[in-house]
């Protein structure tokens, strides 16, 4: 495999895209793969459902998940997912 990555990302973390077309765009890690790679999503073009795999090295930590934000990012990762199906 490649080299460990320093991105320290775990479940919950929210994070902004630093490579590829969705560059600048937020997402929430749903899971995590292996040391080099995880599932994000964001609810709208990545929902629950359809997570993107992407590398660590290619994320930029925002916000660290804490107990009370677990509910809170789910929640609105879910609100996101129903908004995009009504349009």
């Amino acid at each position: 495999m490649g080299k460990l990555c320093n991105v320290n990302l775990t479940v919950g973390d929210m994070a902004v895209s630093l490579k590829g077309h969705d560059t600048g765009r937020m997402y929430v890690v749903a899971s995590e793969i292996n040391e080099d790679f995880v599932l994000i999503v964001n609810g709208k073009s990545r929902p629950l459902t359809l997570p993107k795999m992407k590398r660590r090295k290619h994320l930029a930590f925002v916000k660290k998940a804490t107990l009370g934000d677990d509910r809170e990012i789910y929640e609105q990762v879910k609100a996101e997912e129903q908004n995009a199906k009504r349009r």
